[in-house]
């Protein structure tokens, strides 16, 4: 993690400010160990490997997040999954090249302050957003697994970019209200457990006016897509319509100003 996170950064328990202390740096300037201590209920988080730690013991809820703890997950990831997945599932050419200016356009990173990608996995997003944002901006990504923070930040500092990597709960995000510039998810909303805890939570924290950029996968429409999404949801993988998903996004204060679907991927931006 680096220094720029730090004045953004909160106490789960209580949402003070946090202290750091005992920290290590590297001469790139990223905080490789130390703790973070709360002022107000003296909480503390460690930093281990660049990596904050909000969460503890590992604790997935679900079959889906339970693969996600693995080391193997996290190195296949972005290696033999991620880059085809688009293409199959809006059945259409969707590389990288088209899909990540996509998610910059909506997410404004010209826009000055911290950006956030929830539920980062390795990173995608995060280093998308970090290689068109403003020189004077940063990027938070954060997700519930070490594994594929620690590919993550591996795959950030390949590329020189500095990017804070954060372990925590899309239901309890260790950043100040009203504090940040933009909040991007992928498709790990699908899995995010709780989904109107993490809706609370990214209308908390973001400015007024700031932008929330969601890819989501859409409920299926053939039979055969119906009964695999069936047998997902049972390992804890839910699907929506784009008019129920856009519904709990108002509900939470979260307005859709735009939404493109492409097969079964759906692109919102909300405000």
């Amino acid at each position: 993690m680096y220094s720029e996170a730090l004045s953004y950064l909160r106490c789960v328990a209580c949402y003070c400010a946090l202290v750091l202390q005992n920290d290590a740096t590297s001469p790139a300037g990223e905080i490789l160990s130390g703790t973070l201590r709360c002022a107000a209920c003296a909480a503390r988080y460690p930093i281990r490997a660049g990596i904050a730690d909000f969460l503890g013991t590992p604790q997935p809820p679900s079959l889906a997040q339970v693969t996600n703890e693995w080391p193997a997950t996290a190195w296949v990831y972005e290696r033999a999954w991620r880059p085809f997945a688009l293409t199959l599932l809006s059945r259409k050419p969707f590389p990288y090249q088209r899909e990540l200016p996509l998610m910059v356009r909506l997410a404004e990173p010209g826009r000055t302050g911290v950006f956030l990608d929830v539920a980062c996995s390795n990173g995608l997003y995060a280093r998308a957003l970090a290689r068109t944002m403003h020189t004077t901006s940063h990027v938070l990504g954060i997700d519930h697994s070490g594994p594929m923070l620690a590919e993550a930040r591996r795959r950030a500092l390949a590329a020189g970019l500095r990017i804070t990597y954060i372990r925590a709960s899309a239901q309890s995000l260790p950043v100040a209200s009203a504090a940040i510039a933009g909040v991007t998810i992928g498709g790990s909303l699908n899995e995010i457990g709780n989904l109107d805890a993490c809706l609370a939570e990214v209308r908390r924290t973001l400015t007024p006016g700031a932008p929330f950029v969601a890819m989501t996968l859409t409920r299926a429409e053939t039979a055969p897509g119906r009964a695999l999404q069936a047998l997902l949801d049972s390992g804890g993988v839910v699907f929506w319509t784009p008019d129920e998903l856009i519904a709990d996004f108002a509900r939470h204060g979260l307005h859709v100003e735009h939404r493109e679907q492409h097969g079964l991927v759906l692109f919102t931006r909300a405000v």
